[in-house]
């Protein structure tokens, strides 16, 4: 049986294609799982790579032989249609997965965390809650074709360990308070976001005593080009960063800042380095619902210094992309983005108001300093905004529903929600 999930960003195949795929792997070991990356400008260039890395995936096509297979039915290397099969759409434009369905002749399943077209193709709607569920039947989809799973983002948090142990395996002391930093998943987003981090880390540094830093390092950044994207030269006009250079030892990585501010950069601990943080500064993304699950106090920053480097959704991402006049486009999507948008946090906007605190515009280092400052003085409001931040993260257990439905068609048992409107 072929199984197809389909995604467009980092987002869509870090937080819900891994814990499907892993999900596949353990309980559907004699499916053929294949990941198609659909066209994206929200994409980093390396989902291709870490979607060919997750457990049970035969392999992952990317966006050119993807589009080429709907256009021209010239079948990506390796992949051949074996008859029975599901798509299921976990991110990016619904209609190439619709597509897809068409030319493969499968059902195609959608997972949805918000209100989608409730299109006609679409075999079974599952949806994050009821929240999503009736929005998507008042949009027009059939009620039996919607069904609530859960957030499937929170199955992919892989640290089963307490915060004691966390600390021993990283080597973090007993006492010693720790700000995780995570500057986003995209090469363009750590260029313009690492600088503005370093230097807040400096002024942090001067003000809270025995405070120590490490950064989240995306695997769809990769570390061969850390020096760029650690330079403050590139965006010195919009953005006052502070520089940082690698040190390579025989311990973890460190960003080293110009007033020598030791940063320990991370790329395999990334949840424990979570579960260890007092407080984490992120950009907005799936981070915020990992953190969110975690209980980890967090202060969201999405910088708009740098048009260029907002990532803008659907068919205005892609004309930003359009050599010449994209960037006017881009201006226009950030100026209203600034108006538009009620929250930028994934969890603000599951809760509707403010949990944790959001900056958003031209951002400089002491707004981020500021909060970062309040939170490690108030445990009181640290544990308040943990509590909060757990129970408005969402339930688990969403990967093994998706998978569940998945295996009605592997045996062929007809699905009560998979009627076609």
């Amino acid at each position: 049986m072929d199984v197809v999930l389909v995604a467009g960003t980092p987002g869509d195949v870090h937080g819900l294609v891994r814990p499907v795929a892993e999900r596949i792997s353990a309980v559907m070991s004699a499916a053929d799982t294949w990941v198609f990356i659909s066209p994206s400008s929200h994409a980093s260039g390396r989902e291709v790579r870490v979607a060919s890395s997750y457990p049970g995936v035969r392999r992952a096509v990317g966006p050119f032989e993807f589009l080429r297979y709907l256009l021209v039915g010239i079948a990506p290397r390796g992949f051949a249609r074996s008859g029975k099969g599901v798509i299921v759409h976990l991110g990016g434009d619904l209609i190439y997965s619709v597509d897809l369905g068409r030319r493969l002749r499968y059902p195609v399943f959608a997972y949805a965390s918000r209100a989608m077209p409730g299109a006609k193709s679409v075999s079974l709607f599952l949806v994050e809650d009821e929240r999503v569920q009736a929005s998507l039947i008042a949009r027009g989809a059939a009620a039996e074709r919607v069904r609530p799973v859960g957030n499937l983002m929170v199955d992919g948090v892989g640290v089963r360990m307490g915060r004691e142990d966390a600390r021993s395996r990283l080597g973090i002391g007993e006492h010693e308070r720790v700000i995780a930093l995570f500057p986003g998943a995209r090469p363009r987003e750590v260029s313009v976001m690492a600088p503005l981090l370093f230097r807040a880390a400096e002024l942090l540094s001067r003000v809270e005593p025995n405070v120590s830093f490490m950064l989240c390092l995306s695997p769809f950044v990769g570390t061969a080009s850390l020096e760029q994207l650690f330079s403050s030269t590139r965006y010195a006009s919009r953005i006052d960063g502070s520089a940082a250079r690698v040190e390579k030892s025989a311990g973890p990585l460190e960003a080293v800042t110009r007033e020598g501010v030791r940063i320990r950069i991370e790329t395999v601990f990334r949840y424990e380095t979570m579960a260890v943080s007092d407080i984490a500064v992120c950009t907005p993304g799936p981070v915020c619902t990992e953190l969110a699950y975690l209980g980890v106090p967090h202060i969201v920053a999405a910088p708009l210094n740098v048009p260029s480097a907002v990532p803008i959704a659907g068919v205005s991402g892609l004309l930003c992309s359009l050599p010449f006049i994209g960037e006017t486009f881009q201006r226009r999507a950030v100026e209203r983005l600034k108006v538009t948008s009620r929250f930028v946090s994934i969890t603000n906007q599951r809760a509707g108001r403010m949990i944790v605190p959001e900056i958003v515009g031209h951002v400089r280092p002491e707004d981020v300093v500021i909060p970062c400052v309040e939170l490690l003085g108030d445990a009181a409001r640290r544990d308040r905004m943990s509590r909060e931040l757990r129970e408005a993260a969402g339930l688990a257990g969403a990967a093994d529903r998706v998978v569940q439905a998945v295996q009605r068609v592997a045996v062929g048992q007809p699905d009560s929600s998979s009627a076609r409107a």
